[in-house]
Formats: structure tokens, sequence, C-alpha cells
């Protein structure tokens, strides 16, 4: 065909484990190589980045939601002061205060990580109809880029019960160890 020089050649491995060996070797006789699993590789280099910068993200979200519920519990605590006193001269223990607001800690903990959880699976099922309606368009399939696994929502549950109980703590402490007399006078 008087073809004297090639620009390119493609070369199929059956196996994924034998394209090393190959491309050794085509690299020994002086020629360049590239690969698919190169540019996946990159593509999971760049994905690496990109999980450890929204789980750095995610902790200061946590550091910041943490702050604001404790912020929360001590407030609602000076304004249900003379509440406590109230249920304290009605006959209520002390621990059944504490375990009042521990629990109520707890709700608000379990209550952010579940709408968290369904939130960020809305924004995600969002997300891939958009990305399925251009990529129709263009005459491709369909795309998902949704997925919550079972112990990621399972782990983000534990978190925040934790966050709810750890949060919750200080408050609870303090609203036990008011005195029902001093509650009914506080103004």
């Amino acid at each position: 065909m008087g073809v004297k020089n090639y620009s390119q050649i493609k070369l199929l491995a059956k196996a994924k484990e034998g394209i090393a060996d190959i491309r050794k070797e085509v690299e020994t006789m002086g020629l360049k190589t590239s690969s698919t699993l190169d540019t996946v590789s990159e593509i999971e280099k760049l994905f690496g980045t990109l999980r450890l910068l929204l789980g750095f993200l995610g902790m200061i979200a946590l550091a910041v939601a943490a702050l604001g519920m404790f912020n929360t519990m001590t407030v609602s605590l000076l304004e249900r002061t003379r509440e406590v006193g109230v249920m304290k001269a009605m006959g209520m223990l002390s621990d059944d205060v504490k375990e009042l607001f521990l629990a109520e800690s707890m709700i608000m903990g379990v209550g952010g990580g579940l709408f968290g959880l369904v939130l960020g699976w809305l924004m995600g099922i969002v997300l891939s109809l958009i990305l399925t309606s251009i990529s129709v368009v263009k005459g491709q399939g369909v795309i998902s880029v949704s997925c919550v696994p079972w112990f990621l929502a399972v782990f983000i549950m534990l978190v925040s019960t934790f966050v709810g109980m750890i949060t919750g703590w200080y408050p609870s402490k303090r609203a036990r160890q008011i005195s029902a007399l001093n509650a009914l006078r506080y103004e």
C-alpha cells in the first residue's frame, strides 16, 4: 500500500495483568506507550484528593454544627431555668432533668444527621437527573452519581448521636446542679 511510517499502533491485552509486561516490551523498542489505565489512575488520584478535601470540609462543618448545638443547649438551659426549678419543685429528680437535656440534645443530633443524609441523597438524585438529561440529549445513556453506602449512613448516624451526646453533656450537668429554690427566684 506504500505506507512506510505509522503514527500509532493499538495493542489489546487479553488480561489487565499483562499490560505492564507488554508496555515494557514496547518501550524497549524505543516507542512511547499510553494506556487507559494511566487515565484511570489519574482520575483515581483526582478523586482521592477530592475526597480528602471534602472530608476536611465535612470536619469543619461538624465542628461548627457541634458549637451551634452546644450554644443552643446552653441558651436553652438559661431560658428554662425557672422551668427546671418548677420540675424539681414538683418532684422531678436531678438525674431525670439531666436525662431530659441529654435526650433533647441527642434528638437534635440524630435529627440533624438524618436530615443531612436525606438532603445529600436528594441532591445526588437531582444532580443525576440533570446529568442524565444532558447525557441523553448528547446521545449517551443514563448517568447515576448518587450512592449512599449503608456503612456511611450508619457511621453518620453514630457520629451525629455522639455529637449530640457530647454537646448536651455540659448543659445537662448544669441543669442537674440547679437548686429548685434558686431556679424559682431566677429572672
